[in-house]
């Protein structure tokens, strides 16, 4: 199963890593085995060095292990490594410290972004290196070190630290005792108070390395309840194909919420906190997963992200397989059972959440289907109202998409009453701007870059905002398709010349015009709440990009 990744190590790293040669500028200049290029003449080569905090503000020392070649038992900072070629300094300082501590760094601050340094170990071998310096902020409690790597670790507050390094730089390795006293002037910067630096990036990628965890062991689980019968006619069976669409895919807007919520609290990177919200972050985006794919057999929707929908897909398998039975039917019921599985799989990683957080996720849950129930029933009785119509919007998309995401990450921050409430206001306005650029996508979004179909909700009659203004302005036969929608009377070609002819009597003006004020109505509510600077900055300039989005 593609999903589980192993790395082979030898003793001193990954097998076959190559280093980066530089020269005096620093700039790239080839690459040479990592094994082989350290001699008695090491050429200038690119490396990294991390410090490591937790929530407590202490330190992470490391002792190298015996059998490695150089500086063996030394103690020294907390994780060192060279990047690969064409991999970033950040990128290669997460993995390693992954490899070496089993540890999961959030955001990386730069210390020293020039330091460099030479030096000879007792068996002649040089370190000749241009090493920049980052601290780091971990989520996980203890490191479990690679024993081939690290012999011993110990937490230690970083005053302590520096006074002994300080006295006895010979005790520890030669790069650390260089690195520490340009490190103390910078003594508030080093510390997790400092990690206020957003790095969305980094939060998404914990949370695709929690979501990977989770598939991986809910495909060892599956597997025993499967008692070795292989599966049929599915091309892959339902866990691997859940990890398939969930791991690294799609835009991550929940995550980015629930962040900037965390963030605007006043939420630390390494803190406790931080692990619920990279927990919380990770069942949204499973619960997500669940939503578009019981959206699209509702729907009938044909793709989604660029692909087929899950119920097409599966379709196409069961009559390239010639199996028994409608291909299409079965499509509809194998997609309602992947997307039964993903909401397990979200339910799951939520149960390790602190209680204030479960029952918000209860809450959001219940919700999402109450939205879906009132767009079906809307639908089916020909509501056309705004009232209606802001209902569904909502609870379908605006609350579980931008509300709820930026009350979990103020609550893993431990957030008051008063940060939540003024987080509410503001979501609310952004998740209304939000449902109404979907809906102007759902009409004139292009597919390539909405990954599905335009016209959709029209076909449907589905309850938007946008079918409200255009009853007040379209007339003749556009007025009639508009009466018509949901019906058999109405074609895939009607929906295009209705699309047109509400771009010609001003709907997409009008929802333009909405769109703006939700997001200077959102914009006002962080002027005047408590959130942090930072916090208020990521917020407002995620709803603009929400606001004014293409996809």
């Amino acid at each position: 199963m593609a999903l589980r990744h192993k790395t082979r190590h030898s003793s001193d790293g990954v097998v076959g890593d190559d280093v980066v040669l530089v020269n005096d500028a620093g700039d790239p200049v080839g690459v040479a085995s990592r094994t082989e290029v350290h001699t008695a003449q090491t050429p200038l080569h690119l490396a990294f060095s991390t410090y490591l905090f937790n929530a407590r503000g202490e330190v992470l020392l490391t002792r190298r292990a015996l059998g490695k070649k150089t500086w063996p038992g030394v103690w020294t900072n907390s994780c060192c490594g060279h990047p690969r070629p064409a991999e970033s300094l950040g990128d290669a300082a997460r993995r390693r410290i992954k490899e070496e501590l089993g540890l999961t760094v959030g955001p990386l601050v730069p210390l020293l972004p020039d330091f460099r340094y030479s030096a000879v170990d007792a068996s002649g071998i040089v370190e000749n290196e241009i090493c920049p310096v980052f601290a780091g902020y971990v989520t996980d409690a203890d490191p479990e070190p690679d024993p081939d790597e690290v012999a011993e670790w110990a937490w230690v507050p970083w005053e302590r630290f520096a006074a002994a390094i300080t006295s006895t730089p010979h005790v520890y390795s030669p790069w650390a005792a260089l690195q520490v006293p340009l490190l103390v002037p910078k003594t508030p910067a080093v510390s997790p108070s400092s990690a206020t630096v957003p790095d969305v990036a980094a939060v998404c990628r914990d949370v695709d390395d929690l979501l990977l965890t989770e598939v991986n062991a809910l495909i060892a689980e599956w597997d025993r309840y499967a008692n070795g019968m292989g599966v049929d006619v599915l091309a892959l069976d339902l866990p691997a194909w859940l990890g398939e669409l969930l791991v690294g895919r799609g835009k991550r807007l929940r995550v980015s919420m629930s962040y900037w919520g965390f963030v605007a609290a006043g939420g630390a990177t390494g803190s406790a906190g931080y692990a619920h919200l990279i927990r919380a972050a990770a069942a949204l985006e499973a619960l997500h997963l669940f939503a578009l794919i019981h959206d699209d057999v509702m729907d009938e929707s044909t793709s989604r992200r660029g692909r087929p929908s899950a119920h097409v897909e599966a379709s196409s398998w069961h009559a390239a397989a010639e199996a028994y039975g409608d291909p299409v039917l079965f499509g509809q019921n194998i997609a309602v059972l992947l997307g039964d599985l993903s909401h397990t799989l979200a339910d799951r990683i939520a149960d390790g959440l602190p209680k204030t957080l479960r029952s918000v996720w209860y809450a959001l849950c219940v919700e999402l289907v109450a939205g879906q129930r009132a767009d079906l029933t809307g639908a089916a009785s020909g509501r056309r109202d705004l009232a209606h119509a802001e209902h569904v919007a909502r609870l379908k998309s605006g609350r579980y998409s931008i509300e709820r995401p930026l009350e979990l990450g103020a609550l893993a921050a431990g957030a008051t009453p008063a940060v939540v409430a003024s987080l509410l206001r503001c979501g609310e306005h952004i998740g209304r701007a939000f449902a109404l650029r979907d809906d102007f996508l759902g009409v004139w979004g292009d597919p390539e870059l909405t990954g599905k179909p335009a016209g959709d909700d029209l076909l449907e009659a589905k309850a938007t905002v946008l079918l409200t203004l255009a009853r007040s302005r379209l007339e003749g036969h556009a007025a009639y398709l508009l009466a018509r929608l949901g019906t058999p009377d109405v074609s895939r070609g009607d929906i295009a010349a209705l699309a047109t002819a509400m771009q010609e009597a001003g709907v997409d003006e009008a929802l333009e015009q909405l769109i703006s004020a939700e997001y200077f109505s959102a914009a006002r509510c962080l002027e005047e709440s408590e959130l942090t600077k930072a916090g208020t900055e990521g917020i407002r300039a995620a709803a603009r990009a929400i606001a004014w989005r293409d996809a």
